[in-house]
C-alpha cells in the first residue's frame, strides 16, 4: 500500500486497492474489539445489515448501549440506529459470510458460460437470474445459515437470502473472470454490489420484499445511485415470500426511471416452509 500512498493523485482504482486491503488482510485491532462485540449482540447487527428495520436508538437498551460505547453504531440525527463507519458495516458483513459451507463448488458446476452471453459477448441477465432462481428451487437458503452447538441457527434468517445471491454472483465471476466491490452507501437493509463483466459494470441491489411503497422507493433509490456512478443500468433483486397476495405494482420487468433502465427480478421463496 506503500505505493498508492507515495501518489499524488489518487483515483478510484487506487481506492478500491486500499478499500480491499482494509477489508481482507488489515489487522485492525480497533475492528477485532468491535466484531467481537458485534458477535455477542450478532442478531441485533444483522437486523441492521440485512433489514430495513428502524431501530431507536435508546442508549439505556443494553444491546445499543454495549455497540454504541465501542464505536459501531450511533443516533442517525433522526432517532433512529445507524452505522458509525461505513468500512465496520462492510467488514462486519464479509466476517459473518458462512465461507465453510462450500457450497461455492456446487455452484460453480452449474454455469456453461457460452449460454450467459449473446453472440456480442453481452450479458444474458435473464439467464443469470434463471440460473439463480433454479439453484434456489433447488438448494434453498438454510445451507447459509450456521448453527450453535445445540444445533440452533446462529444467525437470522434475512442473512440466509442475501449471502445466498451473493454467493451465486461470486462464483459466475470467478467462472468468468470478472469483478466486483460493494458500494460505499450506509443505508441500512441495502446491499449494492458493482460487478464488472468484460469492462462493463452493473449494479445490482439486494432487498427483501416488506410493503409496496418501500420497494417502489427502492427503484427510485437505485436509478439515482445509478445517475451518480455514470451507469445507465441497475438490477433490483427482491425476495418475496410466496404466501402473501401482492399488488399489480409488484412485478417483474424493464423500466426507464431518471433516465436509467431499471430491471426488477423476484425470487420467490416459501417463508412457512422455511
Amino acid at each position: 500500500m506503500k505505493i498508492i500512498f507515495k501518489k499524488k493523485k489518487l483515483i478510484i482504482k487506487d481506492y478500491l486497492k486500499v478499500e480491499d486491503w482494509y477489508l481482507r488482510i488489515a489487522m485492525d485491532k480497533n475492528f477485532s474489539n468491535i466484531l467481537n462485540k458485534a458477535k455477542q449482540e450478532r442478531s441485533f447487527v444483522e437486523k441492521l445489515l440485512f433489514t430495513e428495520n428502524k431501530i431507536e436508538f435508546n442508549i439505556d437498551r443494553e444491546s445499543i448501549k454495549l455497540l454504541h460505547n465501542n464505536g459501531l453504531i450511533r443516533d442517525d440525527g433522526d432517532g433512529f440506529v445507524t452505522f458509525w463507519v461505513p468500512f465496520y458495516k462492510k467488514r462486519l458483513y464479509k466476517a459473518f459470510y458462512p465461507y465453510t459451507n462450500g457450497e461455492k463448488t456446487n455452484i460453480l458446476r452449474s454455469f456453461v458460460v457460452k449460454e450467459l452471453f449473446d453472440e456480442y459477448g453481452k450479458l444474458k441477465l435473464n439467464t443469470l437470474i434463471d440460473g439463480y432462481k433454479k439453484y434456489v428451487k433447488r438448494r434453498g437458503f438454510n445451507i447459509f445459515r450456521q448453527t450453535d452447538k445445540t444445533k440452533n441457527y446462529k444467525p437470522i434468517k434475512e442473512s440466509a437470502l442475501i449471502y445466498s445471491f451473493e454467493t451465486y454472483i461470486q462464483a459466475f465471476l470467478q467462472v468468468i473472470d470478472g469483478k466486483s466491490y460493494r458500494e460505499a452507501d450506509t443505508g441500512l437493509g441495502k446491499n449494492d454490489l458493482i460487478i464488472n463483466v468484460k469492462s462493463e459494470e452493473y449494479l445490482i441491489e439486494t432487498k427483501i420484499y416488506y410493503y409496496e411503497s418501500l420497494f417502489l422507493k427502492g427503484k427510485k433509490q437505485l436509478a439515482y445511485y445509478c445517475k451518480s456512478l455514470g451507469l445507465n443500468k441497475g438490477i433490483y433483486l427482491v425476495f418475496c415470500p410466496n404466501n402473501q397476495n401482492y399488488p399489480e405494482t409488484i412485478k417483474e420487468q424493464n423500466e426507464q426511471i431518471e433516465t436509467v433502465e431499471i430491471i426488477t427480478y423476484l425470487i420467490e421463496y416459501d417463508e412457512t416452509k422455511w
